[in-house]
């Protein structure tokens, strides 16, 4: 009887210890809104868990370890591996995947579109576009290329794009562009030059402005426009030339246009705005429109260096091998904004403190080679 009592009183409190064992939980928080990375993932429980075991996990890479819980997850796929002492002095290895949830997105139905009333001669200022909102939540804010705040624009020239970003309450922004359908030779203080030579339809029409105020602008005649070289997967660089009476260039720009993903190959219009906006006689601004053959943005050959991107307010420069030549930061317009020679060198810096945040263009001059890559401030 002794011995059954023993039996029963162990088997009891072995019945005890498991009820009273349980695994670790996981506990997921989801982000708190759109364009947010602040979720979260915790293991509750986590008294068997032996820390040290613990790896998480995100897009294949591992992103922590030796911790019970992670944060500044953004929406994503993720997992976690961990083990963990059984009830029987065993040890059992564990893995759960989870997925962080996004918010919910103010901005997925937001969309702008544009009416637009063409001029009615090439020498009349009475075109004028109005931007069509749906989506998002009012009030909307308006910005156009040419400085107005105003949600129609009015007494607008022929052969000029026009540009609209509109902004709502919650942030969404969306930017708009159309052209006055009426294009002449010469329209009062605006001098337009037309170059279609590529067809008569684009997939896309892309615009850049340039101040100069120094450009004899009554002197030019003509203009051209040559691209011969892409940068990574979205950016085209552009080479405009002016030329006076006698064929002799009196102006050139280097120019970059931002060519969003997913655009067609084809024909795209590309626009360079030249203009002096303290000029009060003749002309004072030069557009003009050529086209290019699209046949798809490649990606450039692996530069032989990378940099922090986004710089802030340093742009720090490894080589994959010590290196002798120039480095140049130009900005958006072809602008160059930095400048610093290399002397057999593996590391570089340039400082950007006062460079204002936008997207510039750091090169790389290796005797005869050189090397382009987009960065952001």
């Amino acid at each position: 009887m002794k011995r059954n009592l023993l039996k029963s009183l162990f088997l009891g409190l072995s019945i005890l210890f498991l009820a009273q064992f349980s695994y670790a939980q996981l506990n997921v928080t989801p982000v708190s809104g759109p364009n947010l990375c602040d979720g979260t993932a915790a293991l509750s429980n986590p008294s068997s868990v032996i820390q040290s075991s613990i790896t998480w996990y995100g897009n294949g890479a591992i992103i922590a370890t030796n911790t019970y819980q992670i944060g500044n997850l953004c929406p994503g796929n993720y997992g976690v591996s961990y083990v963990q002492s059984n009830p029987v002095g065993g040890l059992d290895s564990l893995n759960a995947s989870f997925f962080i949830s996004g918010g919910v997105n103010p901005c997925a139905n937001f969309n702008v579109t544009l009416t637009t009333t063409p001029c009615s001669t090439v020498s009349s200022n009475d075109g004028s576009i109005s931007p069509n909102v749906t989506g998002g939540t009012a009030p909307y804010m308006y910005l156009w290329s040419q400085g107005s705040v105003t949600q129609d624009i009015i007494n607008l020239i022929p052969g000029f794009t026009y540009c609209v970003n509109v902004t709502d309450m919650n942030g969404c922004q969306m930017m708009v562009c159309d052209s006055m359908t009426v294009s002449g030779t010469n329209t009062g203080d605006t001098l337009v030059v037309n170059n279609a030579n590529c067809g008569p339809a684009a997939v896309g029409n892309f615009v850049q402005q340039y101040e100069d105020c120094n450009f004899d602008f009554n002197a030019c005649t003509s203009a051209s426009m040559t691209s011969n070289m892409t940068i990574g997967n979205d950016t085209l660089l552009t080479v405009w030339t002016f030329v006076d009476s006698n064929n002799v260039a009196i102006g050139t720009y280097t120019i970059y246009y931002y060519i969003p993903n997913g655009i067609g190959n084809g024909c795209v219009n590309l626009q360079f705005i030249l203009y002096c906006p303290i000029k009060s006689t003749n002309i004072k601004t030069i557009v003009v429109n050529d086209m290019v053959q699209l046949s798809g943005l490649n990606e450039m050959v692996k530069n032989p260096f990378s940099v922090n991107n986004p710089m802030g307010n340093e742009l720090s420069v490894q080589f994959d091998e010590v290196t002798s030549g120039t480095m140049r930061l130009y900005n958006m317009n072809g602008q160059l904004v930095k400048t610093q020679s290399l002397l057999s060198v593996q590391q570089a810096t340039i400082a950007t403190t006062n460079l204002p945040a936008g997207t510039y263009f750091f090169q790389l001059e290796v005797g005869s080679t050189v090397y382009t890559q987009k960065v952001i401030k």
